[in-house]
């Protein structure tokens, strides 16, 4: 603890060279008008060390950051950030905790990031616009992220978790400037802050430089605890316009206090997640879809709970009882002999593994702790898993009774249990009542100054400018980070330093199939492993371009605990030897993969959007997008009824994908090569067409406006640098890097008010793609995308390309966790991107020059207007488009 203020201060020191800093906030709001949420975006617009405009957008572009980002939850606040660099990592720190403890909080930052009235209607009429604000319009069109929070405030009722953490679209503008400045003085403060350092650089000179920032900060009282009711609220029944409409459904308990640290995930894996798992078995019989995570954490109770996905009204009203009989059965007759057993193994290598995605390892184990800790919790004590996996598993040993007794008290005999259902279908039509609002501000006793936010051409953004701490060049690392491959044949073996950790990558080549059968791909790897079942088995799907050509595959991927390594071996040769669907097995996956393709629509849009705008560069962009894009969608939505066309369709592509030459196996965690040679030999058979293999067509660039259920869009265009006369290298990446920072964030995030904006570089292919997310914009978006190169051109100077060259080498070679970095060398090995290729590629941006600036203000220029164009959005915003430029894309 820091003596003076009261600090929570936890010091991590390890062998980890991505080093990570973290803050928290305890913060409570009262209301629904996301002022935490608010508070979170503004503290990085300016602060009294560094009053400039736009430093986080700085910081992206001109530091060696490895993750920067900040998140607002029910009842925290957290700004986290890691380097791999000791200097860029002070000055990381410098700068958030400058921006948190002393920000600058201006009116005008304020309207840019909460809300704002600006004219923007086809006859002129105010319209609300705001980052937050379009944020969570995003948000809420997921029908999914209503029943949840919907659930969250059933089960804890007059708490802070029955609030919305994020702000409800029609409530952020009740939020006044006074407000946020008033809710940022009670709560970000030293007192009430728990300060995280994790890897393995100079502790005592971190806490020096954290003490030195909570300088002039005194002791106040903290946060006081949050209090929980001891009964739970049955939501009021709604009715709804049509009664036949689709409708989700959750089933969730509020699980009691004094509960083992471990219990709820084993529940969730034991009832739920696991292979033939009571629970998920129980409701696939009911025809019901599952979605969402069991077990929700971060809040001062814990929640269980099960949800499903669209389905019918009769189905979703019976959610209940199917749960209960369920959870009967197993307090009656227990669970399987052994599922307990693996249910702690997959509890272990989850803790040891400590990944999640491409974030830092420090962040990870971090969220694991950080409940606990901002309950009263002794973080360190709650870092050492081992005592309590150690007790749980002695727990088990002792026969099924435990955990029987468990199921029956927490689950099916708690009171503390409600059920709702709401409709599946989103109101994507929320303009009109925004535009009411709108109307009624710029009149009413709150009268807000009506303003038409711009970004000056020529100005050059402040945030980026010499006020912030930059590395200087000969700071950069000269060597990429490469990892050791030993091969033997197919298989390929890597030391990733995971203590009792196998991993097993079986990749299978997806080249020269049948087009017929390669948009099958992701559904085969869905169903092999088990639906994404929670026993170590999983999938992955690419497509890239290197200097090989065009590569695609399949990764089928085990994980387990190194003792357990050759029953790994097993399943996964079992998994991939033929054997016949269960009757009705492959319908329901279908419709549970649509499900989950529509909803990537809605949280991933831009992605979807890219993976369009790339579709029509080559053989991989071509690919990819079949494999997981629109094009997926489609092959998806077009199986039809025949389950037995649909087995045989599986059946010939997995005989065409165990030939031999597709094979290739990554292994880690042990050197005995006999374990993937054993799988090769167990899968390994002729291929039957030879002769009858293609290529997937590849389209001609796309201009298409696809409808979503979301009032905000994903919007993208791109160009094909290399058709427009550019050599692409290293170089175009910083070019690239400057737009994303630069121009896109000040005129489509800032000015416009789109959640995101970035620019991505396919530089196997010379693509680049523009891109935003939960835009409110749409022909505005392309015509200042279209605008890219002018702005390149006029802002290209010495002090923004060094600022610049710093981002692209951090994004070139980020550190990844073990898994991702297993599929990165596949990828690499499959393409040809060898460390010497990737070498040449550093070296490029190290020695970029004004010129590549230039060059690619011209490539961009020439590429725009003939290059695709892709958008998701509204069916009222696509027509509105189209009314106003007649034919400029077609509605898909």
């Amino acid at each position: 603890m820091h003596r003076r203020t009261g600090a929570e201060i936890a010091a991590v020191e390890n062998a980890d060279r991505n080093n990570v800093f973290a803050i928290t906030f305890a913060t409570l709001p009262g209301d629904d008008t996301g002022v935490a949420h608010v508070l979170e975006h503004l503290v990085f617009r300016g602060s009294q060390g560094f009053p400039l405009a736009r430093p986080f957008a700085g910081l992206l572009q001109g530091s060696m950051q490895t993750y920067l980002n900040a998140t607002t939850g029910p009842d925290r606040t957290t700004f986290h950030l890691a380097s791999q660099s000791a200097a860029d990592l002070r000055n990381l720190v410098d700068v958030t905790l400058d921006a948190v403890l002393r920000p600058l909080l201006r009116h005008e930052h304020f309207e840019e990031e909460a809300w704002n009235i600006v004219p923007g209607g086809p006859g002129g009429e105010a319209r609300l616009g705001g980052i937050v604000l379009n944020e969570m319009r995003g948000h809420y069109a997921a029908p999914v992220n209503a029943l949840a929070e919907e659930l969250r405030a059933a089960l804890l009722p007059g708490t802070v978790y029955a609030r919305s953490h994020g702000g409800r679209p029609e409530r952020i503008p009740d939020l006044t400037h006074r407000a946020l400045v008033r809710f940022h003085r009670g709560h970000y403060y030293p007192s009430n802050a728990r300060i995280f350092l994790w890897g393995d650089g100079d502790v005592v000179a971190r806490l020096d430089g954290v003490d030195r920032h909570l300088a002039g900060f005194g002791r106040r009282a903290p946060a006081p605890p949050i209090e929980i009711a001891s009964e739970v609220h049955e939501p009021c029944p709604k009715p709804w316009a049509v009664p036949e409409a689709p409708v989700q459904a959750a089933l969730g308990w509020r699980l009691p206090e004094g509960m083992g640290p471990l219990d709820p995930a084993l529940l969730a894996l034991a009832l739920v997640e696991m292979p033939g798992a009571p629970l998920a078995e129980a409701l696939r019989e009911a025809g019901l879809c599952l979605w969402g995570a069991p077990v929700l954490e971060p809040f001062r109770r814990t929640l269980f709970r099960v949800g499903v996905r669209e389905t019918t009204a009769e189905r979703a009203g019976r959610l209940e009882a199917v749960v209960l009989e369920a959870l009967d059965r197993v307090v009656r007759d227990g669970v399987p002999g052994g599922r307990l057993s693996r249910a702690c193994d997959r509890l272990d290598l989850a803790l040891r593994e400590s990944a999640d995605g491409p974030r830092p390892r420090g962040l990870v184990v971090l969220e694991r702790v950080l409940n606990g800790w901002r309950h009263g919790g002794d973080p360190l004590e709650l870092l050492d898993h081992g005592p309590a996996l150690a007790a749980l598993r002695a727990r088990l040993e002792g026969g099924p009774g435990p955990f029987r007794d468990l199921v029956r008290g927490v689950l099916l005999e708690n009171p503390s249990r409600v059920t709702i259902l709401r409709p599946a279908m989103s109101d994507a039509g929320d303009a009109g009542w925004l535009a009411d609002l709108a109307a009624r501000l710029s009149v009413d006793g709150r009268r807000r100054p009506i303003r038409q936010a711009t970004v000056q051409a020529g100005t050059a953004p402040d945030g980026a400018g010499p006020g912030l701490p930059m590395l200087s060049r000969a700071d950069l690392p000269r060597e990429v980070a490469r990892v050791p491959v030993v091969r033997e044949g197919a298989v390929l073996c890597l030391d990733l330093g995971e203590p009792r950790v196998v991993r097993l990558d079986l990749s299978l080549d997806l080249g020269r199939l049948p087009p017929r059968l390669l948009g099958l791909t992701p559904f085969l790897g869905r169903w092999l492993t088990g639906g994404g079942s929670g026993d170590g088995l999983s999938f992955a799907v690419w497509s890239r371009s290197g200097p090989h050509g065009a590569a695609a595959g399949l990764t089928l991927r085990g994980k387990a605990l190194a003792e357990r390594a050759g029953e790994l071996a097993s399943r996964m040769a079992e998994m991939v030897v033929e054997r016949p669907p269960e009757s009705g097995a492959l319908p329901r996956l279908v419709a549970e993969e649509i499900a989950r393709q529509e909803a990537r629509l809605l949280g991933a849009g831009h992605q979807v959007v890219d993976l369009r705008l790339r579709a029509g560069s080559g053989p991989a962009g071509a690919m990819a997008d079949r494999l997981d894009g629109l094009g997926q969608l489609a092959v998806l939505r077009g199986l039809g009824d025949d389950e037995e066309a649909l087995a045989a369709d599986l059946s010939e592509l997995l005989r065409h994908l165990r030939a031999p030459a597709r094979l290739t196996v990554g292994l880690t965690g042990t050197e005995d090569l006999s374990l993937a040679k054993a799988l090769l030999s167990a899968i390994a058979v002729a291929d039957p067409a030879q002769g009858a293999l293609g290529v997937v067509p590849v389209p001609g660039p796309c201009r298409e406006g696809h409808v979503v259920a979301s009032p905000v869009q994903a919007v993208g265009r791109a160009a094909d640098l290399r058709a427009a006369g550019l050599e692409v290298s290293g170089a175009t990446a910083v070019g690239m890097r400057a737009l994303a920072t630069g121009w896109l964030w000040d005129r489509l995030r800032v000015a416009g008010g789109a959640y995101g904006a970035t620019a991505v570089l396919d530089a196997a292919t010379g693509v680049a793609s523009l891109l935003t997310a939960r835009d409110p914009h749409l022909l505005g978006t392309l015509d200042a995308m279209a605008e890219s190169g002018g702005w390149l051109r006029r802002e290209a100077s010495d002090s923004l390309l060094e600022r610049c060259r710093i981002g692209a080498v951090a994004a070139l070679d980020r550190p990844m966790p073990a898994e991702a970095l297993m599929l990165e060398v596949l990828q690499r090995e499959g393409t040809g991107w060898t460390d010497e290729r990737r070498q040449a590629e550093l070296e490029e941006v190290l020695g970029a020059e004004l010129r590549d600036l230039h060059e690619l203000a011209d490539a961009l220029d020439a590429g725009l207007p003939e290059g695709p164009v892709a958008v998701l959005g509204s069916r009222a915003a696509l027509e509105a488009a189209l009314a106003e430029r007649p034919g400029f894309l077609s509605l898909a």
